[in-house]
């Protein structure tokens, strides 16, 4: 689940739909500057297959210690791999273009982005549990790779990557707190290794300009389902479960558009 501390309680948007709206991105991407690659169909899945794993876990969402709802990056390490293990499987029983950015996206949670952010870590630094999840990625990566394109795969990922951080700034802390963004290293194309850097700015609680612009339409509406709770200690799992059970679950309306200044005369 992504947590966020508002005014109105805490807002909370599961991951399930959180790659819907990924899956949105995904539908409205493309322009005479920022081209999909192709084949699109994998990767458009994968947009909405890559937090499935966390469908069963919402089902049934926990507090910590102290009482609070579990935000995504605070979910213990073994039940956060077995999680993904179980969403990379879904993925692979569907699609194995789509898997293997399914899986690139689960090893990249513990690898920096696969680079993205910097040289990870070295693995044997890692819990046993992580150590095995990224061993086996990687040679189910080997396999998979044998029928795709590496500038494919590679322009792929970084295109779901750009889309899960642009859904994280939109509903988790950044957005509704009013701060500015970026999304860095966006391919244009296949083979764009630099990539382009998109500068996020609030233009209201649920709405971003994006320059340069990657969309295909001046305005993308970016719905998303959350429900509001109290922003409390819950008793106990069952506490918080009853709470997000009762809550009326309600729409975030983001928006993300081109900047007023850069758009074309009708």
């Amino acid at each position: 689940m992504i947590v966020s501390p508002r005014p109105e309680g805490l807002v909370v948007v599961r991951q399930v739909d959180h790659q819907h709206q990924c899956a949105l991105m995904a539908d409205a991407w493309g322009n005479k500057h920022f081209a999909r690659p192709e084949p699109f169909g994998p990767l458009r899945d994968a947009s909405a297959w890559h937090d499935e794993g966390w469908r069963r876990w919402e089902d049934a969402p926990c507090v910590d210690d102290a009482g609070r709802p579990v935000d995504f990056p605070d979910l213990d390490r073994a039940v956060h791999v077995a999680l993904y293990r179980d969403g990379i499987r879904h993925a692979l029983d569907r699609s194995e273009g789509a898997a293997l950015l399914v899986s690139m996206h689960g090893q990249g949670l513990y690898e920096r982005r696969l680079g993205l952010d910097g040289p990870p870590s070295p693995r044997a630094r890692r819990r046993p549990e992580v150590r095995a999840f990224l061993d086996e990625q990687s040679a189910l990566q080997q396999r998979l790779r044998g029928a795709v394109d590496a500038d494919w795969a590679w322009a792929a990922y970084r295109l779901l990557q750009a889309w899960d951080l642009l859904s994280l700034y939109l509903v988790w802390r950044a957005l509704p707190a009013g701060r500015p963004g970026r999304l860095a290293k966006v391919p244009r194309r296949v083979g764009d290794d630099p990539g382009a850097e998109l500068i996020l700015t609030p233009t209201g609680p649920t709405s971003c300009a994006c320059e340069p612009y990657p969309f295909s339409v001046d305005e993308v509406e970016l719905p998303v389902a959350a429900r509001v709770i109290d922003d409390r200690a819950y008793a106990d799992h069952d506490d918080l479960r009853a709470a997000l059970s009762a809550a009326e679950p309600v729409a975030l309306e983001c928006v993300v558009h081109r900047p007023r200044s850069s758009r074309p005369p009708p």
